[in-house]
């Protein structure tokens, strides 16, 4: 699986300031690739560095890819091919490392990664999911750019190598809860190698094609395994005990082989019983000045506040700071800010929304999404309709949009412009392959916003989140949804990737108040907080999901029923 530690998809709040310059020795997942000259080819904080033989200072080769990872050399050693998420497209890029030219060879909006040099140093294969269904292997000749499908089986086929003469292929495939290493030689039929319910990854041939090493999960641990190309096929197990990262070895010859192991680079001979360290270092250059994004305080405008006092009793309430719920409190709202959070009591001459055993929890923020489907003023009483009410966008009018859905008549969620220190720490994490994906393109607010076309899968495993990963912000540009729709869909990745709904929420909440300078303003429900809060049927700290059931909302103040915010939406126009 994808662990996420340093996460793709959320921003991890720094504990402490940036320094201009961090000098490291480890990654996190780390895939390596020695050439020739022993040279040494890793995957490090999102770009891709070259550590020279036997060790030392790595030098960065790409800038700003944000996620490029799995370099892989050319035979000349002028190339290394690599996949990237830049900009929220999962592709296959190429740099030439003479004149730094770097070359997108994933035109098609497909999900391409995983690429393996041909020897003839022409071609690449690697896996694509074209449809969202699975993966097959595509091969793409490069000075013509033609591209043809090697495999079409059910499930995914991924990971493919090229032997050392380019006759023969190997590659994984999965289907359903089996896994399998195959093997197909030139001219004849696949084989496979191996058949498990084990979870196989990263095969590699020994250059003189004599076996194929390949790792193996079985009950909680990860050894390497190799399969031994005689007559018959024998299968070993050639190491255990080390924590393997989830790439495969890199063979400089016969007798020689470098892997990863917990993030950093081992060493080894083929007869040897241990391994040892290649020890570098890289020394990373702070991409925005050493201050926490938190300490810089941003301004909250006050627009069309209404006048008057307003009292929700809210028999269940999530705070968004705790991890489970009050009872029996009433949400004190003067104006446009929440004055009071108290236990219940008559109030005579006061205003008195009672939402019976409704959920009552903060309004939740999208810290960075598009509004470039809005087509209408009227559009956001269609986002309220998923309890959306701030979003961060740099596209579209935002000070208009923000006055206009401020009011009465036109509501809309609170629009924040985007924040440039945000730039390569956010991204999102859904994709088709999210569960419950299925149920959000056929809910209310779907068929009210509108659903796009198909999803495309930008994974090729569902992602997971290392344990103690909590202080996180959720954004949704990039997961190919609309607004509203693209923050749930997040939601529900977030707790299929390890989160407890409640830090899903949070993620939603006070950690993207804080990032963006708002804090405590937004994303709770306390004194002097926004009076920004939804109103839900169901038990979003149970379930994720039920954060969708949203019956009302209050945006800067002002009720709203999804009724009646459903009415205004297909109000037509009036023309002045």
């Amino acid at each position: 699986m994808i662990r996420i530690a340093t996460v793709a998809g959320l921003l991890l709040l720094a504990a402490t300031p940036l320094h201009a310059q961090e000098s490291i020795n480890r990654g996190n997942n780390l895939s390596v690739d020695v050439t020739g000259d022993g040279r040494i080819a890793i995957d490090l904080v999102g770009d891709i560095w070259i550590v020279p033989p036997g060790g030392g200072e790595a030098r960065q080769v790409t800038r700003d890819s944000d996620s490029a990872t799995r370099p892989r050399w050319s035979r000349d050693a002028t190339r290394i091919a690599y996949q990237s998420n830049a900009g929220g497209v999962q592709g296959i890029r190429v740099i030439d490392l003479e004149n730094m030219q770097n070359r997108n060879i994933s035109a098609e909006p497909s999900f391409d990664m995983q690429p393996d040099w041909h020897p003839d140093q022409q071609r690449l294969v690697f896996a694509r999911d074209k449809t969202g269904t699975g993966f097959d292997l595509w091969e793409i000749d490069l000075p013509t750019g033609l591209q043809w499908r090697l495999t079409d089986r059910a499930g995914d086929e991924t990971e493919p190598a090229w032997s050392a003469d380019g006759r023969d292929l190997v590659y994984i495939h999965h289907y359903e809860d089996r896994w399998s290493l195959v093997l197909r030689r030139f001219g004849l039929p696949d084989e496979i190698l191996v058949a498990t319910t084990d979870r196989l990854a990263a095969p590699a041939w020994r250059p003189d094609r004599s076996l194929i090493t390949f790792l193996r999960d079985s009950e909680g641990t990860t050894s390497l395994d190799m399969v031994i190309l005689s007559q018959p096929r024998l299968i070993r197990r050639y190491a255990n005990g080390e924590s393997f990262d989830r790439s495969r070895v890199s063979w400089l010859d016969r007798h020689r082989m470098f892997y990863a192991v917990d993030g950093s680079i081992r060493q080894r001979l083929f007869d040897s019983r241990t391994s040892a360290p290649l020890l570098f270092r890289a020394t990373l250059q702070a991409a925005f000045p050493a201050t926490a994004i938190a300490d810089e305080r941003r301004e909250l405008p006050r627009i069309d506040e209404p006048a008057g006092r307003l009292v929700i009793h809210a028999a269940r309430l999530f705070d968004g700071i705790g991890n489970s719920y009050e009872s029996d409190r009433d949400i004190v709202i003067d104006g446009g800010r929440i004055s009071a959070v108290e236990p219940h009591r008559e109030r005579p001459g006061d205003i008195v929304i009672e939402m019976g055993d409704l959920t009552v929890m903060p309004g939740l923020v999208d810290a960075r999404t598009h509004l470039y489907g809005v087509s209408s003023d009227r559009f956001g009483a269609l986002l309220l309709t998923t309890g959306v009410t701030t979003v961060v966008a740099g596209d579209g009018d935002q000070e208009h949009i923000d006055t206009v859905w401020s009011s009465k008549d036109q509501p809309g969620p609170r629009v924040m412009a985007d924040d440039e220190r945000l730039d390569g720490k956010v991204r999102a994490l859904a994709d088709s392959m999210t569960p419950g994906m299925q149920d959000l393109l056929r809910s209310r607010q779907s068929q009210l916003i509108g659903s796009p076309g198909p999803i495309a899968r930008r994974f090729a495993e569902p992602p997971r989140i290392d344990a103690g990963m909590t202080s996180m912000v959720v954004a949704s540009r990039g997961n190919g949804l609309p607004p509203g729709l693209a923050l749930h869909a997040e939601l529900r990745a977030l707790t299929a990737a390890g989160l407890e709904p409640d830090q899903a929420l949070r993620a939603a909440g006070v950690n993207a108040a804080a990032a963006l300078g708002v804090d405590p303003y937004l994303g709770r429900i306390a004194a002097g907080s926004v009076a920004d809060l939804v109103f839900v049927d169901g038990d979003p700290l149970g379930d994720i999901n039920d954060a969708l059931n949203v019956v009302a909302v209050v945006r800067n103040g002002r009720f709203f029923s999804v009724a009646g915010l459903i009415e205004r939406a297909a109000a037509p126009e009036s023309v002045e």
